[in-house]
């Protein structure tokens, strides 16, 4: 009887083990499909100095410029006001198909700096250029 009760106790801990095992991949695997169709919104937000501005927008022109041309690009704006302190305040918004593009496209931007020799870092040092910046998914509906 002892023996009959042990083994039920065993098997019932490796049903429950294998049947949160196989919950917990499932549960990954729907993860998974839910970032390969979810869009991924990359928003920045610069503050460039009066100064900066010319230099600054032509780098923007020629990023904005590249980056339609790369796989699972869906669209881009930017938006512009002057602060207080006649600061550029810039925003871009790049939508991208999904994690995996966006991964791809970040790699490509850091490639075309690298054959082209830019320094992004560089850049904002010297302009004294401030950025945030943020990958957003479109909110889900109440």
């Amino acid at each position: 009887m002892k023996t009959n009760i042990l083994i039920g106790i065993v098997f019932l801990t490796l049903f429950n083990y294998r049947t949160n095992a196989q919950s917990t991949t499932i549960n990954s695997e729907i993860e998974l499909k839910k970032s390969e169709t979810m869009q991924q919104i990359f928003i920045d937000k610069f503050i460039v100095p009066e100064k900066s501005k010319q230099e600054f927008l032509e780098r923007v022109r020629i990023n904005r410029n590249f980056i339609k041309h790369l796989n699972g690009f869906v669209n881009d704006n930017a938006y512009e006001r002057i602060d207080e302190n006649g600061n550029l305040i810039y925003l871009t918004i790049a939508v991208w198909k999904n994690e995996t593009v966006l991964k791809s496209a970040k790699e490509a931007v850091q490639a075309y700096y690298k054959k082209e020799g830019f320094n992004i870092s560089e850049m904002f040092a010297r302009l004294n250029i401030t950025m945030e910046r943020n990958i957003y998914k479109e909110a889900v509906k109440p």
